[in-house]
């Protein structure tokens, strides 16, 4: 592979910045496809509540076994596992780094990109990942911790977590093991692409803006129950206890469809949530300095990423 191949566009961000959507037009600009990195989409049957489809875009959509293909460009990373499957970080890297490298052999350029942090840290090799064994010694340190600095540990690692097993103390020790990068001598570590350079791409705005947007994406997939319909689906395919379909938007459809709250609070309450989500995107994504940042709530900033990928030589 040549130098130029091995140069990987990552297209970073909080939460209904339009990342996919911007992909997608890079990709028929640039011939590429598309690598999601996000902690949600991995899950099957949830499309609504992750946000899969971007908001507003009515296009035609190819699900195939192994991706989607939307306006004619290949998604990877959606569909991978059911709701309750384990999947750590380490699995997804794995994952997505195989598809980067297929990409980049058909003379591709893969397109990373998505919210979750801990993901795209893997696949850029930011955090050394391995495949660890359990670590009993490990578990006993975390369990001498108590709650309030687990919390502060799993928030760091900007992992969806519901709010029962963001109050459990033992669950949180679990989450905790199994996705904090730790320095081992053992363990398979991650095939990580050989002389790569990552140009990263952050999309951001004034938080107010931010929450505008995702209030209309709230709005929209409340709109004609949409997630309603997705979530009594995914209840009689007996996913109803799973930990997704009790956390990140889900849990609110929930409650509703309980008789535990009325559609009102449940709307105002994902709206909440989801704030406090985009604030802990963006906590993470100031640890890495490499970013460079686009307010989309100027104009052209599309093009001036355009401008900057042409400019490194794609």
């Amino acid at each position: 592979m040549t130098t130029k191949e091995l140069k990987i566009p990552v297209i970073l961000g909080p939460t209904s910045t339009g990342k996919t959507g911007l992909a997608l037009w890079l990709c028929k600009e640039f011939g590429g496809e598309i690598i999601s990195a996000d902690s949600r989409q991995i899950y099957k049957h949830m499309d609504i509540g992750t946000g899969k489809l971007p908001l507003g875009m009515a296009s035609s959509i190819k699900r195939d076994a192994e991706f989607w293909e939307i306006e004619g460009v290949k998604i990877w990373g959606y569909d991978i596992v059911c709701p309750g499957e384990y999947y750590s970080a380490y699995d997804y890297a794995l994952f997505a780094l195989e598809k980067a490298k297929n990409n980049l052999s058909a003379g591709k350029t893969p397109f990373l990109v998505g919210g979750t942090g801990l993901y795209i840290d893997f696949f850029t090799h930011r955090i050394e990942g391995n495949s660890l064994p359990p670590d009993f010694n490990y578990r006993k340190k975390l369990e001498f911790q108590d709650l309030k600095d687990l919390q502060k540990t799993v928030m760091s690692l900007n992992l969806e977590v519901n709010n029962s097993d963001f109050q459990n103390k033992q669950r949180l020790v679990r989450i905790i093991e199994r996705n904090f990068p730790r320095e081992k001598k053992s363990g398979t570590p991650l095939p990580y692409l050989q002389n790569s350079q990552f140009i990263f791409f952050g999309l951001t705005a004034p938080r107010d803006f931010l929450y505008d947007r995702a209030d209309l994406w709230v709005d929209s997939i409340w709109k004609d129950d949409l997630l309603l319909d997705e979530v009594k689906k995914l209840n009689s395919m007996g996913f109803e206890n799973s930990p997704q379909l009790n956390g990140f938007i889900y849990n609110e459809a929930q409650k509703f469809i309980k008789g535990l709250t009325s559609k009102e609070e449940a709307i105002q309450r994902t709206k909440f949530n989801t704030h406090a989500y985009i604030r802990r995107q963006q906590t993470y994504f100031k640890k890495n300095t490499e970013i460079n940042w686009f307010d989309i709530s100027r104009d052209n900033w599309k093009q001036t990423i355009y401008n900057k990928l042409k400019d490194a030589g794609f």
